[in-house]
């Protein structure tokens, strides 16, 4: 069981990135998103706080905004010292609107990166766990990080990744300015 304190600051935590994760939706379109979080430490249930924080109704009256995240997918990834916890967001609308998306490749490509395992699956969650293993080098923070490769490179694949101007000018700034 996991106390409240903890339970706090992963809503906490949540509520900021998803507050961002929209600000970034929508200025660049960005509906997808590979996340580390930290507060989790590898607790699926931690990790259920965070996605909660994530998707609750902004608070217009609020002196700062958090959450609102509710209609944009996301691959919440978190390590801790023994294993890494997925969990995987995507709302149905959104899989609807987008064809090309399967939330199962996404989590196939996430799981064959980290060795994990669904441990849990419904229409638009799907939680996955990946034991740590050092006898076999699989240390979480490495996990973590091929996994969320993995999962970055999926939704690049799709196109759901605006690519990068290659071509902005960026002005150079003289050396006595």
């Amino acid at each position: 069981m996991v106390d409240e304190k903890a339970k706090k600051a992963a809503i906490k935590e949540g509520g900021k990135k998803g507050v961002d994760m929209v600000g970034m939706s929508d200025l660049g379109g960005v509906k997808f998103f590979n996340l580390s979080v930290e507060t989790p430490a590898g607790d699926m249930e931690l990790l259920e706080c965070v996605l909660e924080g994530m998707n609750a109704p902004v608070d217009e009256g609020a002196e700062e905004r958090k959450g609102g995240a509710g209609e944009i997918a996301k691959m919440l990834l978190s390590a801790g010292d023994s294993q890494v916890a997925f969990l995987c967001h995507v709302p149905k609308a959104l899989q609807e609107a987008t064809p090309s998306f399967s939330i199962k490749e996404w989590v196939e490509a996430v799981a064959k990166a980290a060795n994990a395992e669904v441990v849990s699956e419904t229409e638009e969650i799907v939680k996955l766990v990946a034991k740590g293993d050092p006898s076999k080098e699989q240390f979480p923070l490495k996990m973590r990080d091929a996994a969320q490769a993995a999962g970055s490179a999926y939704i690049e694949s799709k196109g759901l990744i605006p690519e990068e101007d290659s071509d902005d000018y960026i002005p150079e700034v003289p050396e006595d300015w």
